[in-house]
């Protein structure tokens, strides 16, 4: 038995924003829910508007669910009170206290001390390979109007929980958790893990994730709408998550705008597409989109390694010539790109660099280990990236000062 169902009709409603109950047991929607609309290229790389947006109050509870959060309207009640949902609750407050406690507390501590007092932010941050963490990208760069995220993970669908189905929700609880595994115990997603645990029935994209984090941060949703790039580098808007993933096309994404702890409106938008330079080289439509974006702050994190390769250099030098500051462990780009991007760049480093992991190991940076006795660096406090041990992770802040 399917204990979670996805329709075509109610992920298009969902992409509706306002202070609304929306019925997403509903079959049919409104013309102008499902008209396609689309922005300009300057209208994408546009701070949204702070004011008509308000909270949807169906999406809001739907995270709060997949988040294990009962939602405060009491929508979904037949969920909540399932058996299912109360174990999933538990375990989900008793997993995120735990996370949030030990190594949470410890990231916002090193972004007050360190990232916030050294980068200056821009209205844009730009986090390619990134996957759906977008719980790194809120905790280290609160202050960021828009998040620009890309991946190879499927942009998937809302769940549509029904009544008749309400005591077989684990499988779903259950795939939710282990999609979590990775990134709570070493900082990152693991690739092959994500292929598998964001292409299932139950979990068939990075949405759930993106919905997950948002909510345990303390976030209310406003929309989720389906975007795509058209070949001009036009931001177009879908009407709904079943027609973008038919659609014909290399960019497939999702537009989240959030309202924060403190009533800030911030937009996410994540994209699934190939970033390696034959995939960019035949979709010139996203290059056009990434350089409208003008200046931005990029983070790099648990990147396999991949700008270190010839073949990845369009998104390096997207990078490396719109960013004010990077924010990387070693598996982003190379030191020695920096060092002859022909920009000049100063640079904190943080912790201890080591060889990579043994999966990695052809990525030794003779020249970044050099700088690091040369120039020293300051404690993290934590473990992050592939070498995620206390003692042996890597971070650095390059500014960009001609």
């Amino acid at each position: 038995m399917k204990t979670i169902f996805y329709s075509i009709a109610a992920c298009a409603m969902l992409s509706a924003c306002g202070d609304q109950h929306t019925d997403v047991q509903k079959t049919t929607t409104s013309k102008t829910d499902s008209a396609k609309t689309e922005t300009t290229l300057a209208d994408s790389a546009r701070p949204v508007e702070t004011t008509n947006m308000p909270v949807n109050d169906t999406l809001d509870a739907l995270a709060g669910i997949i988040a294990g959060m009962k939602p405060q309207n009491n929508m979904y009640d037949f969920v909540t009170g399932s058996s299912d949902f109360i174990s999933y609750s538990k375990t989900a407050d008793k997993r995120w206290n735990s996370y949030d406690s030990s190594r949470i507390t410890k990231l916002r501590e090193f972004r007050n001390n360190e990232i916030g007092k050294i980068v200056k932010p821009e209205q844009t941050l730009f986090y390619p390979f990134s996957g759906p963490d977008i719980l790194y990208a809120y905790t280290f760069f609160p202050d960021v109007q828009n998040y620009v995220m890309v991946g190879l993970e499927p942009v998937g669908s809302l769940p549509e929980f029904k009544k008749e189905y309400k005591d077989s929700l684990d499988p779903y609880f259950n795939k939710i958790n282990t999609s979590l595994n990775a990134i709570l115990k070493y900082s990152f997603f693991r690739t092959e893990s994500m292929s598998k645990d964001l292409r299932n029935e139950e979990v068939n994209g990075t949405l759930h994730l993106l919905f997950l984090f948002l909510k345990r941060t303390g976030n209310s949703i406003c929309s989720a709408k389906p975007i795509t790039v058209d070949t001009t580098g036009t931001l177009k808007y879908l009407g709904s998550f079943e027609e973008l993933k038919k659609l014909k096309t290399p960019t497939r994404g999702v537009e989240i705008s959030f309202l924060t702890k403190d009533k800030v409106l911030k937009t996410l938008r994540y994209f699934s597409l190939n970033a390696a330079d034959g995939g960019l080289k035949s979709n010139k439509g996203f290059s056009t989109y990434l350089a409208a974006m003008g200046r931005v702050n990029s983070y790099l994190k648990g990147a396999s390694y991949l700008m270190h390769k010839s073949y990845f250099s369009i998104v390096r030098n997207t990078i490396l010539n719109q960013s004010s500051y990077v924010v990387q462990d070693d598996s982003g780009i190379a030191f020695h790109y920096f060092t002859d991007s022909g920009k000049k760049w100063d640079y904190t480093f943080y912790g201890k660099y080591l060889k990579p992991i043994s999966l990695f190991s052809q990525f030794y940076q003779k020249d970044l280990d050099s700088t690091y006795k040369a120039l020293g660096s300051k404690d993290i406090g934590f473990g992050i990236g592939y070498n995620f041990k206390d003692k042996n992770s890597n971070f650095m802040i390059a500014r960009r000062v001609d």
